[in-house]
């Protein structure tokens, strides 16, 4: 799934007050393509993502998918939160199939379509468990396989590492590269976070603090598996951090 974003700006009303959040966004994501929105807190990224999920809507300017409006949400865009947003009184297997329950697939078929991307992030031995009894990675791995499970063409991810310890975070972003490889879906990826958008990335694009503007766009042309401490992951991420001013 390719996207399409012209002149796109929000501004949100609070009786007499108007913020503007996002400014005259021009970007183009192309179909399979793994893309990294980086900025600062307050710098719009999320509002863009839930506006690409068709969450939310322009003030000004459009978007479009694969040509067509983005008129609001669809199961061809998965989206992760950056909170798990489980259900607690569902199990592994049951939170993950709930889409395709809602889709009216038969139990038999759901469950064996659930169990392939339960599976694929690493939780067979977990499919009977409950949200409570799970750590935060296991959490948001439950996540990515229910987004996965419904087959979008496009995975909108909002910071959705962004509450766990740094090795954690580490395998997750590993599995989540691996899963991208594999699947070949689109990935649009919000993160405050340099070196996440060096590792995960085939493009990042950097947006200023508030009002959010793209100030510069960088392609990441390394070979993955990526290695942190090269010279080139090193480089870039003091190149993109300079942007920032972080």
């Amino acid at each position: 799934m390719s996207f399409q974003l012209k002149n796109v700006s929000k501004t949100f009303k609070n009786q007499d007050k108007e913020l503007k959040v996002v400014k005259d966004i021009n970007l183009t994501v192309d179909d399979g393509e793994f893309l990294c929105l980086l900025g600062p807190s307050g710098s719009g990224k999320t509002t863009i993502l839930r506006m690409m999920a068709g969450l939310d809507f322009p003030t000004n300017g459009e978007i479009t998918e694969n040509g067509g409006p983005v008129s609001g949400p669809s199961p061809g865009r998965g989206f992760v939160f950056q909170q798990y947003s489980l259900f607690p009184w569902r199990n592994v297997l049951d939170n993950v199939a709930f889409g395709l329950e809602v889709k009216g697939m038969e139990t038999q078929e759901r469950y064996e379509n659930a169990r392939n991307y339960i599976k694929m992030v690493g939780l067979t031995e977990f499919e009977n468990s409950y949200p409570h009894e799970l750590s935060g990675g296991m959490k948001q791995r439950v996540a990515i396989a229910r987004a996965l499970a419904n087959d979008p063409q496009a995975l909108l991810m909002d910071e959705p590492f962004a509450a766990l310890d740094v090795q954690t975070r580490h395998n997750l972003q590993e599995e989540l590269v691996k899963i991208w490889q594999e699947e070949l879906q689109t990935i649009i990826f919000v993160t405050h976070n340099v070196d996440e958008a060096v590792y995960l990335a085939d493009r990042v694009v950097v947006l200023s603090r508030l009002p959010g503007e793209i100030i510069n766009t960088f392609r990441v042309e390394i070979e993955r598996v990526r290695d942190r401490a090269s010279t080139e992951f090193v480089d870039l991420k003091k190149e993109i951090t300079d942007v920032l001013g972080y």
